[in-house]
């Protein structure tokens, strides 16, 4: 039920290390189901609030990339798996999804008092913690 990759999903991502674990995020747009760059190539730098230094330089969207972006999504509603599956296997889909945030929880967390520079366990049990809980 739901979306089958035939391919695992893989991304480039940025390697660093934080809370005492490695992490790999990715630093593009994401866009039509992949990770892309910039449409004219522009980066920036994603600064950590808690000391300023750069975390990674990430994709800067265009408004043709944020417009690819909108129809791409409205396409996956409209005419994807999403908008033609019932509610209960989109409720299936969304438990699977609290569950996997479960999981990473801790990971999620890291990366989340990063790059808005939220408290370790503020990001853990209000940002993400509320998150998999709305499930």
């Amino acid at each position: 039920r739901g979306i089958e990759d035939k391919e695992p999903f893989t991304f480039d991502g940025v390697e660093m290390e934080a809370n005492k674990m490695k992490l790999n995020i990715p630093h593009q747009l994401f866009i039509d189901n992949e990770f892309v760059d910039a449409s004219d190539g522009a980066t920036y730098n994603t600064i950590n609030p808690a000391d300023e230094t750069p975390i990674c330089k990430v994709s800067k969207a265009t408004k043709e990339d944020v417009d690819r972006a909108v129809e791409a999504a409205k396409e996956a509603f409209e005419e994807g798996e999403w908008g033609k599956m019932n509610a209960r296997d989109k409720g299936l889909l969304l438990y699977k999804l609290a569950e996997l945030m479960e999981e990473h929880q801790e990971e999620l967390a890291t990366i989340e008092s990063l790059d808005p520079g939220a408290v370790d366990t503020v990001a853990l049990k209000t940002h993400i913690g509320m998150s998999i809980q709305t499930f």
